[in-house]
């Protein structure tokens, strides 16, 4: 489940998901990506309650980040669960510079 939340318009907005960050949902992850980057000029990402992740979201995550980048805005991840910061190391993305930023807290 991917919820937005807009902070300050036009400014900042917290993108949170809970639960499977999975192929099943990489089309409404990818929607609500580029939806919260239209919006406001820098989405912080809040994946606290994500419990599973695979290499589908963490690419499209790179490909947003990135994207993000490219258009002078903000993609940072604010609160990540051990279990995303674990498929993050096994999947090797914490060597790939300028694809993953670090994350500011982890619970």
């Amino acid at each position: 489940m991917l919820t937005f939340k807009v902070e300050q318009p036009g400014a900042v907005g917290v993108l949170s998901a809970e639960g499977e960050l999975t192929i099943r949902h990489a089309g409404e992850m990818r929607t609500a990506l580029l939806n919260s980057l239209e919006s406001v000029g820098h989405v912080r990402l809040n994946f606290e309650k994500v419990t599973e992740v695979d290499l589908s979201c963490l690419q499209l995550l790179c490909s947003a980040y990135l994207t993000s980048r490219m258009a002078h805005k903000q993609l940072t991840l604010f609160v990540c669960s051990e279990p995303f910061k674990q498929a993050v190391r096994e999947a090797g993305y914490f060597y790939a510079k300028g694809c993953f930023p670090e994350c500011e807290k982890t619970v």
